[in-house]
């Protein structure tokens, strides 16, 4: 005869509940994320039920578990603020969950702005992908994964903008925090005109990151009207100073050696060394320096130059003259 049924153990009403309760988060290591608890430990989702949360924090996270109460909730706490910093970091890079598909769109914009190629080419290189992927990945057990992957990938033209107006900010934030972290740090400076007559004025900066010296472009401004050394320290000033930038750290500047840049009173070098407060170490750009060497070194070859160019412009001015010196070749 058999004895009397077991009887089940009733769960507590504290046990069957099912909706996030705050204090998990302390005292097992779990955070409230789509309506699910997460593990900031594993990543995993857990259910939403306290018996759940406590197996899976004594089972899995067994080494944790076994610290005293004040080592536990230290440990809790800066796991949990990790982890909430970089969920934070992901959606401010991507604004959604799938981290990855953004990061591809932005390696596919940066190279869009790199070769200077139209926003619109995004779409044309997504659907490149999508025609060529069913060969490319033909072996693949994920084939249709991977396809999907590429479909849902966002390469329109307002958001291949957007990325790269992402990359441009961040670029810039990264200079000003280099800039203001450096030291001392020297600047390059050029002005030209383009070929819409526009006056344009490259600034560049020369500066230590750690064990290593960098050069990187400041900014490319337009000078409305003028192009004398005081609209030209004007502009380079307004720059340093909506980067907030000590420009006390300046030891050295790099001209084209031009008058407007090296002129004794009203040149460039020595109006920006007042605003710096102390003396500018000045250099001439030694390409432009080459170029005044070829220019005034070598006019013996002008006599030659001339000959060779009248030479070119009357065979190509006439067809029957290009025809007569193939026939003659």
């Amino acid at each position: 005869m058999s004895g009397p049924p077991a009887k089940k153990r009733c769960r507590s009403a504290e046990e069957d509940v099912r909706e996030f309760q705050k204090y998990w988060t302390e005292k097992f290591g779990v955070i409230k994320k789509d309506n699910k608890a997460l593990c900031v430990f594993c990543s995993e989702t857990i259910v939403c039920r306290t018996s759940s949360v406590k197996r899976h924090f004594e089972s899995v996270h067994k080494n944790i578990s076994n610290k005293t109460e004040e080592q536990q909730r230290e440990f809790l706490m800066n796991s949990a603020k990790q982890k909430k910093q970089a969920d934070n970091f992901m959606n401010f890079i991507s604004g959604r969950s799938s981290f990855n598909l953004v990061a591809a769109s932005f390696e596919v914009s940066k190279v869009i702005a790199q070769l200077g190629k139209p926003l619109s080419d995004g779409e044309y290189i997504k659907e490149s992908w999508l025609e060529c992927a069913p060969f490319l990945f033909d072996d693949f057990s994920e084939k249709e994964k991977i396809i999907q992957c590429i479909k849902d990938l966002s390469m329109s033209r307002k958001t291949v903008k957007d990325r790269i107006l992402k990359l441009a900010s961040n670029t810039a934030e990264q200079l000003t925090k280099d800039l203001s972290s450096c030291q001392f740090f020297s600047v390059c400076i050029d002005e030209s005109t383009d070929i819409t007559s526009s006056s344009r004025l490259a600034i560049f900066s020369r500066l230590c990151k750690g064990d290593e010296i960098g050069e990187e472009m400041v900014a490319l401004l337009t000078l409305p009207e003028h192009t004398t050394g005081a609209e030209i320290c004007k502009a380079v000033m307004n720059e340093f100073s909506s980067r907030q930038t000590d420009i006390s750290k300046v030891v050295s500047v790099t001209t084209d050696g031009a008058p407007c840049m090296t002129g004794e009173k009203a040149g460039f070098v020595n109006l920006f060394a007042k605003e710096v407060g102390h003396t500018l170490i000045g250099f001439h750009c030694i390409i432009h320096e080459e170029a005044l060497c070829a220019r005034a070194g070598l006019k013996e070859l002008q006599e030659v130059m001339q000959t060779v160019t009248k030479v070119v412009n009357y065979i190509s001015a006439r067809a029957l003259n290009k025809r007569q010196f193939q026939v003659f070749e």
